[in-house]
């Protein structure tokens, strides 16, 4: 595509391709737009032109992407995006307490960023925050899409991610937990070998952190345990094991961020195998947003909390993300 063909995309007709494309339907794009159902079509067909190739195929049964199609959509949610976060820094440039934040979390470190958020409203009450929650590899397709600004995750291999700039909050362990009225809340130096046959709730094998799991496990000489209850929720493990005598494994943040859980607890058993290294992930060549730099700045008395003794202080305060990553852990 050359400069004049820049030059002639409209963004107007991009919002109309996106609904169509949304809805599968040009009456209900039409509808979604506020507009005829021939001006949907005039916009669809303009820009067919002016690229040069098929974006949407018709049926009977409506419209679908073509390849082409799905190609443009997805670049066109990212200049949507941009210029989104373009108009909240102008506002937030000419009014430091205004803004909007998207960030992206894995469930257990949803508690470090409702901590932050915990400390940032009550002194600027006008910014808003998205909060999107998911698994990493999912927020990181969010992150490259500018669905969202940063992203906190536990960080593993980052091979073939040298686009994203890392930067390393705490170390994390993962933890056997139960209710604080479980039998095993009171034992003391308890083996991994004991909890074996016990009932577990667990993540799906698939997930993420199983494998790191199930490795500790490994290492110990012992079979990994059978689930009970297997689900990808952390609010439904919290449940489930805050209120039976189910066992299960988490990140210990999620026990200690912003407070005590008042619920769960872990049991005396480590896990050393699984200590890992928690961080702020953006994207090199993106520079953040004054909100994303007053969050970066206010995540650090949040890790603090959770490990005081760490060196990350004199690298936040000089900026809010480094240019380069840091080798993976």
């Amino acid at each position: 595509m050359d400069r004049s063909t820049d030059r002639r995309i409209k963004l107007r007709d991009l919002q109309v391709f996106q609904a169509a494309a949304e809805t599968g339907s040009m009456a209900k794009a039409a509808a979604h737009m506020a507009i005829t159902q021939p001006a949907v079509s005039y916009a669809i067909s303009e820009l067919e032109q002016t690229v040069g190739v098929p974006l949407l195929d018709r049926s009977s049964q409506g419209v679908t992407p073509t390849v082409y199609g799905r190609a443009l959509l997805e670049r066109s949610a990212i200049v949507f995006n941009e210029l989104r976060q373009g108009v909240s820094e102008i506002a937030s440039l000419a009014d430091p307490e205004v803004g909007e934040l998207r960030i992206g979390t894995t469930p257990p470190m949803s508690a470090v960023a409702s901590a932050v958020f915990n400390r940032l409203v009550p002194r600027y009450p006008r910014m808003r925050f998205e909060l999107s929650v998911g698994p990493t590899d999912v927020l990181l397709r969010q992150l490259r899409q500018r669905d969202v600004e940063i992203v906190i995750s536990r960080i593993a291999s980052m091979a073939g991610h040298d686009d994203l700039s890392i930067d390393t909050l705490f170390q994390d362990e993962l933890v056997v937990i139960c209710s604080k009225h479980n039998k095993w809340a009171q034992r003391r130096n308890v083996s991994l070998a004991e909890l074996v046959g016990q009932s577990w709730v667990l993540p799906p094998a698939a997930g993420f952190l199983t494998g790191i799991m199930r490795a500790a496990f490994e290492a110990e000489g012992l079979e990994f345990p059978r689930a009970t209850v297997t689900t990808s929720c952390t609010y439904s493990l919290s449940v489930l094991v805050g209120n039976g005598n189910f066992l299960g494994i988490h990140p210990r943040a999620m026990l200690t961020t912003p407070n005590d859980h008042p619920q769960l607890t872990a049991v005396d058993v480590r896990l050393p195998t699984t200590r890992g290294a928690v961080g702020l992930i953006a994207l090199k060549d993106r520079s953040l947003s004054p909100v994303a730099k007053l969050f970066a700045q206010s995540i650090l008395p949040v890790v603090e909390d959770i490990q005081p003794q760490r060196t990350l202080r004199a690298a936040l305060t000089s900026r809010a993300l480094p240019q380069t990553a840091p080798a993976s852990r």
